[in-house]
């Protein structure tokens, strides 16, 4: 190749580089998958994770899997994790897509995340019994210490009430959620 398209090609993997990074897509900045460390890839998948003990730590569902064995990462199309810390609760995530770092349990969802948590027993009508939801972007949660949490804005929805907040760190085992930013609109009673 000549110096003029050598030149040509390095300038045009710039103006792409610079592009994606301000983009600040966060899938570009993950772990290195490269095609060839593919070690399988299913569809219609079902997973189930024990504890220590025994016990059930999560279920996973996807339409779709690809396991790259170098990174030892699943990224799944369609996930669904549900969680039932302490037999209280029934946390269920979902989202577009998700990376699962099977070393450290650490899975980062990404594109139209929803946290739902449902009382598992209700005994009364407290607001302590109705459902949480949570809508974003982009979550990670820690399925080993089951918390999960996000720097970029969401929705949390627990009965009527309703806010917006830009940044959240929850303990789904405890139920105690924090959250960054807040912005609420008080609605006046009809």
């Amino acid at each position: 190749m000549s110096t003029k398209t050598l030149f040509i090609l390095g300038l045009l993997f710039i103006i792409v580089s610079a592009y994606f990074y301000a983009q600040n897509d966060a899938r570009l900045t993950q772990v290195s998958l490269k095609p060839t460390d593919i070690d399988y890839q299913a569809e219609q998948i079902k997973a189930l994770q024990t504890t220590e003990t025994g016990s059930v730590g999560y279920q996973l569902t996807a339409a779709q899997v690809t396991h790259y064995q170098n990174a030892n990462t699943a990224v799944m199309s369609k996930p669904q994790i549900v969680i039932r810390p302490k037999n209280e609760r029934e946390v269920t995530l979902v989202a577009d897509q998700a990376q699962l770092d099977e070393n450290k349990q650490i899975a980062k969802l990404i594109g139209n995340v929803t946290l739902t948590s449902v009382p598992l027993l209700t005994q009364n009508t407290s607001m302590s019994n109705l459902p949480v939801k949570m809508i974003g972007k982009n979550f990670v949660g820690d399925l080993v210490n089951n918390t999960v949490m996000t720097n970029e804005p969401l929705t949390f929805i627990h009965g009527n009430n309703r806010f917006d907040a830009k940044q959240f760190r929850g303990d789904l085992a405890t139920g105690d959620y924090g959250f960054g930013q807040v912005s609420v609109m008080i609605q006046p009673a009809q």
